[in-house]
């Protein structure tokens, strides 16, 4: 892993996008943020929540995701990991 690979602010806007927009394709109303980092592991942390009032629940994700979707791979992986995600912390 070179030194410019992880963290990179383009990773972090990819994967909020990313996010955003399967939030939307499942109609689900939750609100999201960046969290910070996971140095050790190499993870981006998002925050996930459905309200002010409530606590955030964090989804990690490793950079490696966030590479294959910027050289255009299929946002499946990432997609199969958010809604394991939801289906065991949302319903």
């Amino acid at each position: 892993m070179s030194v410019a690979s992880f963290p990179r602010a383009e990773h972090i806007a990819l994967l909020r996008q990313k996010i955003e927009e399967r939030l939307r394709e499942r109609n689900l109303p939750l609100e999201v943020t960046e969290r910070g980092l996971n140095q050790y592991r190499c993870q981006y942390r998002f925050g996930v929540r459905r309200q002010r009032t409530d606590e955030w629940t964090e989804i990690p994700i490793h950079f490696q995701v966030a590479e294959r979707l910027e050289t255009g791979q299929n946002d499946a992986e990432l997609n199969r990991m958010l809604d394991d995600f939801l289906n065991q912390h949302f319903f």
